[in-house]
This record gives C-alpha cells, structure tokens and sequence, in this order.
C-alpha cells in the first residue's frame, strides 16, 4: 500500500480532552501525517480547531492562558435556563471566536464530529455547513449545554452514542486510524451480592390488598422519623448530585467505548495517564497537555513500525 491516510481520532473526556493538544504536538514532533481527523465532544473542539489550520501550540496557549473561571462566569446565565445551565449563545461566540466563521467542507484536512439526537438516539455526523454548528452540537453535554437544533433535530452530546468514532475515520477512507482515548478508564467486575436485611420495628409482611398498601405506604409520609435504618454510621461516602451524574456518564461511556472498539478496532490507541484531574479541571491544562505527549511519546516506535509496513510495496507473484 502506497501512501496510506492516516485518521487521528479524538474521543470524549471534557477537560480531560486536553490531553489531545499533547499528542498533537507529539505527532507534529515526529512528522506523523494526519490526513482525517474525526472528533467526539471535546476532541470535535479540538480536532475541529486544528483542521481549521490552527497550530498545536496555538490551541495550548489558547488552552493554558485562558482564564477559565472567567469564562465560566460568563457562559452561565444570570438565570437558569430549562434546557441548559450554559448559555447556548455565549458558548457559540466562544467558538467563533476560537475557529472563525467557516465551514467544514472548506477546511484544510477532511474532518467530521459526532451528536446525538436526543429523541432518536440516533448518531448523527456532521462532515458539511457551519464548522461553529457542528463542535457546538458534538459537546453539548446534556443539563450543561442546552440541545444544538441543527435542521429538524435536537442534537447534543455525541459521546452518548459513540465516544471514539474510528467508524466514522474508516467510512471517510481511512487506512491507518490512531484514536486518542481521554475518558477515565473504569475497572469493573461481575459480583454477587446478598442484598442484607433490613431493619423495621416489627416484621412486616405483604400487603392483602392495594387499598391495605395504599395505607401502609401513606402512613410513612406521615411519620416523622420513617428512616429504616439500622443506625449505624454508613462507612461508604454517597456522592453528591454532580459527582453521580459525572460518575454514572463515565461507566456508560466506557462500556460503549469498548463495544465500539471491538466493532471498529483502530491501530494504535493512544491512552493519556488522566490520574485524578476532574471532569471540568480545565485549570490543568498544562498537566494534561503533558500527559497527552507522555502517552504519544510512548507510542511511537509502534506507530514508526506500523508505517513501514503499510508503506512496503506488495510483491508480484512469481518473483
């Protein structure tokens, strides 16, 4: 194979998809070509950004100086909004701001980024019209940002269905596919449980009839104290609502990050130590940017050897 393209595919992570300036920079360093580049969320804004023809160092210094917690003060709303806590408006000036008024078909490298409709849970993917539209439907994290009506659609997040779509790189002719992973990785296991006992004041059996439930099930309203507990202090710590959303969007995440894998492997992932840095850290972007070299630099004799060996030419039989 001759010349093949080489796709760089940039997943999900919020913040954490900071570490994909890194391993842009890391792939400039060392002359990698990148010929697609195919985004989710957060690597939609940053990939987008870079095939509009911004540099990486231009992208980290946008990234390390920008004061985020200005920023934040002035993407919320002085009034909550039903369909967002961000202000959609304020949030597209921001990225006009970052990537200018162009669209997707004029730009320098062929590029595409995910959403989601929100009533058909279909993936939708954005590859032509306003490059603005589609990083602002593709990280519309759903409570943060209120939905992108893009056409008849309501579009939001596309890491709901699809966190790292190297389907999309390979549908756009991609022959090599390096896919950038920035969501936490999440160890689970299969256990058994007995679910305890619980503890009232007396037995207490089924009902013998709905109106008995109806009753019984009322009469907990109207008691002071109705906790059930055993009144022993809980040794495990509850989240709080924000941690719990972040925390049950992660799991989903890397269960369908992997089931896409399995049906759409690339050639080399890419994996940034995220260690502990939060979902909207956006203050360690240096660290992250860090991260993301550190993770490329270690993948890069793999990604030299992978090269050579679709660069050989295919031998003639016979000879």
């Amino acid at each position: 194979m001759s010349n093949p393209k080489t796709a760089l595919v940039l997943g999900c992570g919020a913040a954490r998809g900071l570490t994909h300036i890194g391993v842009l920079k890391t792939l400039e360093k060392y002359k990698i070509p990148i010929d697609i580049v195919v985004g989710t969320s957060m690597g939609a804004m940053i990939g987008g950004a870079y095939a509009a023809g911004l540099r990486p160092e231009q992208i980290e210094e946008i990234a390390c100086e920008t004061n985020w917690l200005k920023v934040a003060r002035i993407l919320f709303p002085k009034r909550l909004q039903m369909a967002g806590l961000l202000d959609g408006g304020r949030v597209q000036d921001f990225l006009l701001a970052l990537v200018g008024e162009r669209n997707i078909q004029d730009l320098k490298i062929p590029f595409a980024c995910v959403a989601t409709d929100i009533w058909t849970g279909d993936e939708i993917v954005l590859n032509s019209g306003s490059l603005v539209n589609a990083i602002r439907a593709s990280i519309s994290f759903p409570f943060l940002f209120s939905p992108m009506k893009i056409d008849s659609r309501l579009l939001v997040d596309g890491g709901v269905v699809n966190p790292l779509p190297t389907n999309i790189a390979r549908n756009m002719g991609a022959d090599i596919i390096i896919a950038v992973v920035a969501t936490p990785p999440i160890d689970r296991h299969i256990k058994k449980m007995n679910s305890g006992r619980m503890i009232t004041p007396k037995k207490i059996l089924a009902p013998v009839s709905s109106s008995a439930f109806y009753k019984r099930f009322l009469n907990y309203f109207d008691k002071e104290n109705h906790n059930l507990s055993s009144g022993k202090k809980d040794d495990i710590i509850s989240p709080g609502i924000r941690q719990k959303m972040i925390q049950v969007g992660t799991i989903m995440e890397n269960m369908i990050l992997n089931l896409r894998l399995e049906a759409e492997p690339a050639d080399i992932i890419i994996n940034p130590d995220l260690g502990d840095i939060q979902f909207m850290d956006f203050t360690g972007a240096k660290e992250l940017i860090t991260r993301g070299q550190k993770a490329t630099e270690y993948q890069q004799e793999k990604i030299y050897r992978l090269f050579e060996s679709r660069n050989k030419p295919e031998e003639k039989h016979g000879e």
